[in-house]
C-alpha cells in the first residue's frame, strides 16, 4: 500500500512538474532553467537551526566539522520520514548565515557534492569532510525492486536551496531526490 501512495506521490510530483512547464512555455518569458530555480531554491523567510529539523522528527546522527565550508556555519547529517512512513532518507543539511548566502555559495557547493557532478569530482571536492558519507558502495539488497541499484555510486542525487540551508537528499535519480527534499521542506512550512 506504502509503495502505490509513493508511486501516485511520483505521479504527482511529475505532472504538477509538467504542467509548469508547459505554463512556462506559454507565458514566453520564463526558461526551464527558471522553473528548476523555483523549484529548488525557497526562501523560508526566517534562519533555520538544527533544533528547528529535529522538531519535525529528523535524527540528527552526525555533525560536520565546516572549517573548510566556504561561509558554512554548522552541518549536518541525519535521517527523516514524513509524517506517518516508516522508512526515513538519508539527508545533509548545511547552514548559512542567510538565504541570500545559501542561494549563492551553498548551490553552487550542493551541485559538486551530488550526482553525477559528485561522481566526476569526488576526489577534488571543495569541501571534503563528509565525503565519504556521500559515496555509498551498494550491493545487491533487492533484486525485485525495479529500482534496485547494484553498484557504487553518490549517496545524494540532488539538492535544495531551503531558507538558509542547503539540504542534500537521497534518491536514485534527481526526480525522486527532489521530491524527498520538497517533502522535508513542506513539513518544515507546515511546522511553521
Amino acid at each position: 500500500m506504502k509503495h502505490r501512495i509513493k508511486t501516485w506521490r511520483m505521479i504527482a510530483v511529475g505532472l504538477a512538474s509538467a504542467l509548469a512547464l508547459v505554463a512556462i512555455a506559454c507565458g514566453g518569458g520564463d526558461s526551464a532553467e527558471d522553473l528548476e530555480t523555483e523549484i529548488k531554491v525557497r526562501d523560508f523567510g526566517r534562519t533555520l537551526a538544527i533544533e528547528d529539523f529535529q522538531a519535525i522528527g529528523l535524527k540528527a546522527n552526525k555533525q560536520y566539522d565546516v572549517a573548510g565550508l566556504p561561509q558554512g556555519l554548522d552541518a549536518w547529517r541525519g535521517f527523516w520520514a514524513p509524517a506517518g512512513e516508516q522508512n526515513r532518507d538519508d539527508f545533509e543539511i548545511r547552514f548559512y548565515e542567510s538565504h541570500a548566502v545559501a542561494a549563492a555559495t551553498g548551490a553552487e557547493l550542493a551541485e559538486e557534492a551530488t550526482g553525477e557532478e559528485f561522481e566526476e569530482t569526488r576526489d577534488s571536492q571543495t569541501w571534503t569532510e563528509g565525503v565519504k558519507d556521500r559515496w555509498q558502495a551498494r550491493g545487491v539488497t533487492d533484486v525485485s525492486s525495479a529500482g534496485s541499484r547494484q553498484s557504487p555510486g553518490p549517496t545524494y542525487a540532488d539538492w535544495v536551496i531551503f531558507g538558509n540551508t542547503a539540504i542534500l537528499c537521497v534518491g536514485l535519480d534527481s526526480s525522486q531526490a527532489l521530491e524527498k527534499c520538497r517533502d522535508i521542506g513542506d513539513a518544515m512550512i507546515e511546522q511553521g
